[in-house]
């Protein structure tokens, strides 16, 4: 009998097609209704690759943009499930653990400090400056493809911009596939596939990718993990240093020893609630 495959499909918007800046997905943004059908139709690709690939035994859409109230869930292909709002304590990847076969990280964006690469940055572009594990500076994907990892959970497709698509190669090798949603020209401006021309290649890459998930490895970072937070500004690091086990190394800088991914993800959290915290509790 057919292998029947769970996918656990984590969806960010930054990295989708058709958008260059976080001013066209703002509440009232006259773009964002198209910005979420955009977004809920690259998922349905991702999707029907699926389905045409293997048997599915579970397919679960964690919405990890922002609150986790972007997709259209109505217009999504039947039989999935959503994520969706918050708080929760493993964000981008809430309810990932062993019964998944393999990630999908569809939407996503390059880390923090990534030069022309569209929207960078890493879980708060608010907060957070920059953030190391065990000495190499981390974003999205490398972080949530590490919790993953803790469950023996591969990455088998990644979706975003040419320079997210570099960083995944420099992370997880040619294995992983990729589909390139636009090239980066600064921080708010790209050239754009068109949408459609973008789904279609998602598909066909999620079919590729379920077909040598077995074949895949995956993603972790050797414990105790060393996380060293850069910070936007002193007063997050003023809150942050309030935390447990956190040593203050400079003036916006702070390390964390954690036993293992699930904790420092549990920490990084935290230091981005206290940053949303000391940025809108307190005039700058």
């Amino acid at each position: 009998m057919p292998q029947k495959f769970s996918v656990f499909i984590s969806f960010d918007l930054e990295g989708i097609s058709g958008i260059s800046s976080w001013k066209e997905v703002q509440k009232n943004a006259t773009a964002l209704r198209e910005a979420r059908e955009n977004a809920t139709e690259e998922i349905n690709a991702a999707i029907r690759g699926i389905s045409q690939a293997t048997q599915i035994k579970e397919i679960v859409v964690c919405d990890a943009h922002a609150s986790g109230e972007n997709l259209i869930i109505g217009k999504l292909e039947k039989g999935v499930t959503v994520v969706k709002g918050t708080p929760r304590p493993y964000y981008m990847v809430e309810g990932i653990c062993s019964d998944y076969d393999v990630l999908f990280c569809i939407g996503y964006h390059a880390m923090a400090g990534t030069h022309k690469a569209g929207m960078d940055h890493t879980y708060s572009g608010s907060s957070v400056y920059g953030i190391k594990i065990n000495g190499t500076y981390v974003g999205e994907t490398a972080i949530n493809a590490a919790v993953a990892g803790y469950y023996g959970v591969p990455v088998g497709l990644v979706t975003g911009d040419d320079c997210l698509v570099k960083e995944v190669k420099k992370f997880f090798g040619q294995s992983v596939e990729t589909v390139t949603t636009k090239y980066g020209i600064s921080r708010f401006s790209a050239q754009c596939r068109h949408p459609r021309d973008v789904q279609k290649e998602i598909e066909t890459k999620a079919a590729k990718a379920i077909k040598k998930t077995t074949r895949l490895k995956p993603f972790t970072f050797r414990p105790p993990v060393r996380a060293e937070f850069e910070l936007s500004n002193t007063l997050i690091a003023d809150y942050a240093e309030l935390i447990p086990g956190i040593k203050r190394t400079a003036a916006r800088s702070l390390v964390y020893k954690a036993s293992d991914i699930l904790e420092f993800y549990r920490i990084l959290r935290l230091v981005c609630s206290l940053g949303a915290l000391a940025q809108h509790g307190f005039s700058s």
